[in-house]
């Protein structure tokens, strides 16, 4: 398998693919100008593409995200954006301390062990990585989740049934189960889709973690954590413990 994963290099330029997926990709693909500028002139309207943190876009954290199509494919173009302080030195540059150790490379290669685990995530498509002398900058691509909202979104306007709780419970626990760390687990990085399937998205910065319960309990509390901020900033957010109880009973189901 790993055979159709390959690296190729242009210019200050790195992208790792699945040729199972995409032909080798050409760097414009990781232009989010190009897709909204190409829309535009195939439709005479930028409104044929999704960009920004709508949709999908809620749960990428602080990147801005472009939705297009390619070899009739729905894909995902997420940009690596810095948060807080180092924000304020450099929007979206990185120390480079190695291809391996970039952002993109290291989600990109998180995704596809936990396909190949059937774990409920995005399929990775392509990263991409701009070397610099001393810093970098990515991008991901994956494939689109179709018709998913974010839990956050489901619960600003309607009840979770408790069904719905207890399998969020055991979608998280499988992920725990191979030990894997999501580093951000929020109610924007949890997709549902009109089947009632449940996704985790944006792994950036998450990986395998040696196997302990305090990282896990842990993972829980931050994601609690994040469903009180939605309810105390809107009273009628649909989140109560009945909620999370449900949830915890789906965490401690034997798999």
């Amino acid at each position: 398998m790993a055979n159709n994963f390959k690296i190729s290099k242009s210019g200050n330029s790195y992208v790792l693919y699945d040729t199972d997926i995409i032909a080798q990709p050409e760097v414009e693909l990781f232009d989010r100008d190009y897709h909204i500028n190409r829309q535009a002139r195939q439709n005479n309207s930028t409104s044929s593409v999704a960009s920004g943190e709508t949709g999908q876009g809620k749960g990428i954290g602080r990147a801005k995200v472009v939705y297009f199509e390619l070899q009739n494919k729905a894909l995902v173009l997420k940009h690596y954006f810095r948060g807080g302080l180092p924000a304020v030195i450099s929007k979206d540059s990185y120390l480079w301390l190695g291809l391996e150790k970039t952002r993109a490379f290291k989600e990109w290669r998180l995704l596809k062990n936990m396909q190949a685990l059937n774990l409920p995530v995005p399929t990775a498509v392509t990263a991409h990585v701009r070397k610099g002398l001393f810093t970098y900058q990515a991008d991901l691509i994956t494939e689109e989740i179709k018709d998913t909202r974010t839990i956050a979104d489901i619960l600003n306007e309607e009840r979770f049934s408790d069904e719905s709780w207890f399998e969020l419970g055991v979608c998280i626990k499988k992920f725990h189960h191979h030990d894997i760390y999501h580093s951000d687990l929020n109610a924007r990085n949890i997709l549902v889709s009109n089947a009632g399937d449940i996704y985790l998205i944006d792994f950036d910065n998450s990986y395998l973690r040696v196997s302990s319960e305090t990282w896990k309990r842990a993972n829980l509390v931050r994601l609690k954590r994040s469903l009180l901020k939605f309810k105390h900033n809107q009273q009628s957010f649909n989140f109560d413990e009945n909620g999370w109880s449900a949830l915890l009973r789906g965490y401690e189901t034997e798999l």
